[in-house]
């Protein structure tokens, strides 16, 4: 070890080989041509092995930065497979299970796979005493509802627990359809309740593509296979098939309603199925809600209950909140230089 050392700090006190052939004495000129050409090999033989170097050490920087990186994107993968974490009631509470935006498959919040597992969680949990269902939505796919209303029913049964629909700004549709599997439906005065009913759209564009000399052309297996085609012309028999698909559903709608809330309803029920909504205290005369109110309403006749949110919850990117503190970082580097310029003598 320490011969080691020895022979390393006799070689820091010696000129490097380069330096020594261009010192070397030279007393004739091929001599001296002979140490420069030995310095200039030595030289490029030095450069060569630094270069051999650095090419090492930049292969192996990259291969740090793609082994961190396979890494960092793994374990972010691995966590989006886990299932979300959902909230736990440690006293006697009132479940939150909330039902906000459009309603449908793809939606990231109001679907039924992300909405049927709040509500699971929320009815098994030992400490929650009763389960409320806030609805903020304009509606959106019926199977969607008729899943999440479902649900409510099986769990219902499973656990007899009351469930209370609260609507936010709008219960609308499918989402109106959702509020009538509670016990019972509570609405804030300015919400609008309603919509009672079906739709079917479709653009018809064929005279747009007239304009332009463009015909589009259909090759179906039936008559009715293409009646929403945007790009032709309909037709009496698929206008007609439409609307008897439209009717149908809203009849099924308009049986629900009945079912729900028929014993509670004011008006006859051709006045509940037009398609309007209505505000919240208009809705309550009309028998569509129960009582005006919030969920502090709610919460206000249950004191010794604690309001407990069960979700769903939106995923977030573990990245987000450092992306977020660099992006507030450099608004307070911006508006200190600002500060500074501003305060320079002129």
């Amino acid at each position: 070890m320490f011969q080691r050392i020895r022979h390393w700090w006799a070689g820091r006190q010696q000129p490097d080989p380069v330096t020594a052939a261009l010192m070397a004495d030279a007393t004739t000129a091929d001599q001296a041509m002979i140490g420069l050409a030995r310095a200039f090999v030595l030289d490029q033989q030095r450069r060569e092995a630094e270069a051999r170097r650095a090419a090492r050490f930049k292969r192996w920087m990259v291969g740090l930065v793609v082994v961190g990186s396979l890494g960092v994107y793994a374990a972010l993968g691995a966590k989006a497979l886990l299932p979300v974490p959902g909230a736990v009631a440690k006293e006697p509470a009132v479940a939150l299970v909330k039902v906000e935006g459009q309603i449908s498959a793809t939606a990231k919040l109001a679907s039924a796979d992300k909405v049927v597992p709040a509500l699971k969680r929320a009815f098994e949990d030992a400490n929650v005493q009763r389960v409320l269902l806030y609805i903020d939505s304009p509606g959106g796919a019926p199977v969607e509802a008729e899943r999440i209303m479902d649900a409510v029913a099986e769990l219902r049964k499973k656990h007899n627990k009351p469930i209370h629909a609260v609507i936010g700004n709008l219960g609308a549709s499918a989402g109106y359809m959702v509020a009538m599997s509670a016990d019972d439906i509570v609405s804030a005065r300015y919400s609008l309740v309603g919509s009672i009913g079906a739709i079917l759209q479709s653009w018809d564009v064929h005279r747009v593509l007239e304009k332009y000399d463009v015909k589009a052309k259909t090759y179906a297996s039936g008559s009715l296979k293409g009646m929403l085609n945007p790009f032709e012309p309909s037709t009496p028999e698929g206008e007609a098939k439409a609307q008897a698909l439209v009717d149908e559903l809203g009849r099924q709608f308009e049986t629900l309603l009945v079912e729900r809330r028929g014993s509670k309803l004011t008006q006859p029920i051709g006045s509940y199925t037009t398609g309007e909504v209505w505000g919240g205290q208009d809705a309550l005369g009309l028998g569509l809600v129960d009582s005006n109110g919030t969920i502090e309403t709610l919460m206000s006749q249950h004191p010794d209950l604690k309001l407990v949110n069960f979700g769903p919850f939106e995923r977030k990117s573990p990245l987000s909140g450092l992306l977020q503190s660099l992006d507030d970082i450099a608004v307070s580097l911006k508006d200190g230089v600002g500060l500074l310029k501003a305060a320079e003598p002129r």
